[in-house]
């Protein structure tokens, strides 16, 4: 498959601006089909492949819908003139280019869980996807596509402080930090690390290993505090020596160090796709497998569990993991944002998602 260059990648989402701009101004009204897309090429000066990648886009953010020979015919509700308590989109905000470029798992299931949920309410998701772009710029796409409230899941605090001026109902999804002054909808990381060093020390585990990043995002602090408190309870703490606190290019030479101690541990968590993708690579270079030898405890969104973990190990085992739901975490973020916008005032709350511990294969 060809690679987009970033010119092309920009010129798609100005195109797409403008289109999705049009839907929702009830220019290109609702039940109507879109000008043919060579048309649409001449009238905005860019290729037709632009416009195709263009209109994927408004097709997954379901404005448009493709129709067999016949083009793309706009979304009921899309257009000017519905109701807005009802048709207006609630908008999904990411730090990702339009394409979702390095997006994760759980972005993408965040994302497929609002168009599934605002589809059975007879709305629509409108993504916006920030690619570094000013809080200007952003606030002026979500006014653009008439969001009547929008879910940040990017840990970028300038654009979380210029949207909160706009008077749009907004939530931090799946994203957050200690000192986030707005409604939260978090996996409830604590419970998730308590309960995953607790199974390590049920299976037998004494010399239990962290494995991945630690004190840099708030997932993974709380995650480890939630370790910490469950090895405390067995009158246990970890070493310091088998703490390893990695990501990227160094990750593969830590896990080596980690295996080929005298003292290797005989558990380890390993809480991101990368990190225990890594930790299954050294374990099975020394013939070790993630079972009763070393065993490993993962972290996955549950609606990518077939997808994006189960792969991480081929034909081997798959070590339990934490699951959560990107189907709850949307439910109650459309929850927040409702009442929010209905004029619930007060402090903001944060909500945790229930995680638990996956034992076996789905």
């Amino acid at each position: 498959m060809r690679s987009v260059s970033n010119a092309e990648r920009d010129a798609c989402a100005v195109v797409l601006d403008k289109i999705r701009s049009a839907v929702t101004s009830g220019r290109f009204p609702a039940g109507r089909f879109l000008p043919p897309v060579r048309e649409l090429s001449s009238e905005y000066g860019v290729s037709p492949e632009t416009i195709r990648r263009g209109l994927k886009i408004l097709e997954r953010e379901k404005l448009v819908a493709a129709k067999a020979r016949q083009g793309f015919r706009v979304s009921s509700g899309a257009g000017a003139g519905a109701d807005a308590a009802r048709h207006c989109p609630v908008a999904y905000v990411t730090s990702h280019d339009a394409y979702l470029t390095g997006a994760q798992p759980a972005n993408l299931a965040i994302l497929d869980a609002f168009q599934r949920t605002t589809a059975q309410a007879g709305s629509s998701v409108l993504g916006v996807h920030s690619a570094g772009a000013g809080g200007a710029v952003i606030l002026e796409q979500l006014r653009a596509g008439r969001a009547w409230g929008a879910a940040l899941d990017t840990m970028d605090r300038a654009l979380l402080e210029a949207l909160r001026g706009s008077g749009l109902p907004l939530v931090l999804i799946n994203s957050c930090w200690e000192d986030a002054e707005v409604d939260v909808v978090i996996q409830d990381n604590y419970r998730g690390g308590f309960l995953a060093a607790r199974h390590l020390l049920d299976s037998g585990c004494r010399r239990i290993a962290w494995f991945g990043a630690l004190g840099r995002f708030y997932h993974s602090r709380e995650r480890f505090a939630g370790a910490v408190a469950a090895l405390a309870a067995a009158g246990m703490r970890f070493d310091e020596a088998l703490c390893a606190d990695v990501e990227g290019p160094e990750a593969s030479a830590k896990a080596a160090e980690l295996l080929d101690r005298s003292d290797r541990p005989d558990g380890v968590l390993a809480f991101s796709a990368g990190a225990m993708q890594t930790l299954a690579r050294a374990a099975q270079d020394r013939g070790l497998g993630l079972g009763a030898g070393l065993r490993a405890v993962g972290w996955t969104v549950e609606e990518g569990w077939a997808g994006s973990y189960r792969p991480l190990f081929g034909a081997g085992p798959v070590p339990p993991a934490v699951v959560w739901k990107a189907s709850s975490m949307v439910e109650r973020a459309m929850t927040l944002l409702a009442e929010r916008r209905a004029g619930r005032g007060g402090e903001p709350v944060r909500v945790c998602v229930p995680a638990r511990l996956s034992l076996t294969e789905r």
